[in-house]
């Protein structure tokens, strides 16, 4: 097993063998996820559990057909600092 060690500013990081780096943000809304159920929500379904909520389960066959909700209705659907184009 081979462990990369970093020291830096009195500070000690090990890197163990596999250590995979964890997504901050949600794929679909891009909010920063809040919790361990965010982070296993997104392990598992590949959104957060307000967006798998929403968007996966309501549309299991065409998200494993690789669908999408568009960025619009997501911030809709979430209220998320959602802004309409002046014309």
């Amino acid at each position: 097993m081979s462990d990369n060690i970093i020291e830096k500013d009195g500070f000690t990081i090990v890197i163990t063998e596999g250590f995979k780096k964890a997504k901050f943000d949600c794929p679909i809304c891009k909010l920063v996820l809040r919790g361990l159920e965010d982070v296993e929500s997104v392990e598992a379904y590949g959104s957060c559990k307000d967006c798998t909520e929403l968007f996966y389960w309501p549309n299991i066959e065409k998200w494993k057909d690789g669908w999408r909700p568009k960025k619009e209705d997501v911030y809709k659907k979430l209220n998320n600092y959602y802004k309409v184009k002046e014309k």
